[in-house]
């Protein structure tokens, strides 16, 4: 029988003031806290001071299913010596989060949980640029994908049977060294070259940058970003493209 219940809590897209009242709460009350390489720390000043934190981000020459399977090992053990047990995830921690996973898991080993939502970088995130991933009159859809490696080595999440089109807004995640190929793939697809699109890395973040070029140049544009990096593609980069100009404008004049 398990002892203390465990909190999937989403960290939200960086910056500590972006979590949820209820996230903070739970962190109020945790004893021991697994979080994710990049979360940022401050976020863990919410804890009470006597909390434990693990690490349990990807390391180099670490691959995921081991460290998921370890993950798991984890927080089994510490439902059998704690109350309060987070697992403290970025963003929302089922978009992208494998949240599922871990909640497959707990069900299954008979482990109470709880998920507390995140704002997703890729969603709720993005409008901190000020960026809509819908407008009403330039995208009616959303797709979130994965840009990050596969087994292979080159960029898998672009799904081939779905038709892409400008007014289809693409945002993907950790795109990692993949643009290029995500760029090349998205016009083998039929996808305009000249179609708006940017990369932000870091939000929210003091040291957030973003880069916006055409898709042909959205490589290059972001060769020199850090990871983490969202990617977005689209008419509604256009739109904002555009409004910031205008707003650079005003301000000159």
């Amino acid at each position: 029988m398990s002892r203390g219940t465990v909190y999937l809590v989403g960290a939200g897209p960086g910056a500590a003031e972006l979590l949820t009242v209820r996230a903070t709460r739970v962190l109020a009350g945790a004893e021991i806290v697994f979080h994710d390489a990049l979360i940022n720390k401050e976020i863990l000043d919410y804890c009470p001071p006597e909390c434990i934190f693990v690490p349990v981000g990807t390391r180099s020459g670490h691959r995921v299913p081991e460290r998921q399977d370890t993950i798991h090992r984890l927080l089994a053990d510490a439902a059998q010596q704690y109350t309060t047990i987070v697992r403290l995830k970025g963003g929302d921690p089922c978009i992208f989060g494998r949240g599922g996973e871990e909640i497959e898991f707990l069900s299954t080993h008979g482990i109470p949980w709880e998920v507390v939502p995140g704002i997703s970088a890729g969603v709720g995130g993005l409008s901190l640029l000020g960026l809509p991933l819908t407008h009403r009159d330039l995208a009616s859809s959303v797709m979130l994908l994965t840009g990050s490696q596969t087994a292979s080595g080159t960029f898998g999440g672009l799904p081939p049977a779905v038709p892409l089109l400008s007014s289809q807004t693409l945002v993907f995640y950790m795109p990692f060294r993949h643009i290029a190929d995500i760029a090349n793939q998205l016009m083998q697809h039929g996808m305009s070259p000249q179609t708006p699109a940017m990369c932000v890395s870091w939000l929210s973040y003091p040291q957030q940058t973003v880069v916006h070029a055409p898709l042909t140049q959205i490589s290059a544009a972001a060769s020199a970003l850090e990871t983490p990096v969202l990617m977005v593609v689209g008419d509604v980069v256009g739109w904002w493209e555009r409004l910031q100009q205008r707003d650079t404008g005003a301000e000159q004049r």
